[in-house]
């Protein structure tokens, strides 16, 4: 029985999928005639665009680079529909921002429809990531390289941006997935941000499930 390969991409598209969901969901309540409302969405619009905007250079930079240093053209058209991806992002956040609690019910479905079209492309976009990306990913690179390029990625990686890819990130996988991960940071990482770690994990999930990821080692 072959042992299972490393998946760089599937913990960053899982969590990009809960923050999508998480937004999506919120867009379609929020009263964008009331300030209050607006501000709620707009903040959590501040993380979910952080992260789209992270992920997208981060595969830029090493997930598709280093295939197209294997064979030059291997990565063109996720270069290309990142381009694209990335102009529709900014043009949803500048909209975003501009909203002040004074847009008319119309006006906050039409925003809430874009978001969803987008939401969607989006979503197709990874999946084939997860079905093609990967497999070349696989394909050209040990785990060893792959995890290579993981510490590469954490060491230029803000501690405020990883906060966040812990926040959306671990509630959308496996607990066994998600020992694995805090394990190796505990060992590795100072006492003190494995602890705002922790405390970023015991927001988002239940007590029992929080409960049951730390146990035996906490």
């Amino acid at each position: 029985m072959s042992l299972a390969r490393l998946k760089s991409l599937d913990p960053p598209h899982k969590g990009l999928r809960n923050a999508l969901a998480q937004f999506s969901l919120l867009a379609g309540k929020t009263n964008y005639g009331n300030t209050a409302s607006v501000k709620q969405l707009q903040e959590l619009g501040e993380e979910v665009f952080h992260l789209l905007f992270d992920h997208t250079q981060t595969e830029d930079n090493y997930i598709l680079k280093p295939l197209d240093e294997k064979q030059p053209g291997l990565a063109a058209k996720e270069s290309a529909e990142h381009i694209e991806i990335n102009e529709l992002e900014k043009n949803l956040k500048q909209k975003l921002d501009a909203f002040d609690g004074t847009q008319t019910d119309e006006e906050g479905h039409d925003y809430y429809l874009q978001f969803t079209e987008f939401h969607s492309h989006y979503l197709l976009h990874i999946a084939e990531e997860d079905r093609h990306t990967e497999v070349m990913m696989q394909q050209y690179f040990t785990d060893e390289e792959l995890i290579g390029h993981q510490v590469v990625i954490m060491q230029h990686m803000d501690f405020r941006t990883l906060l966040l890819w812990f926040k959306y990130i671990v509630p959308a996988r496996r607990r066994e997935e998600n020992r694995q991960v805090l394990e190796a940071f505990k060992a590795n990482a100072p006492a003190e941000a494995f602890e705002a770690v922790r405390q970023t994990i015991q927001g988002v999930l239940s007590p029992a499930d929080f409960a049951l990821l730390m146990e035996g080692w906490l």
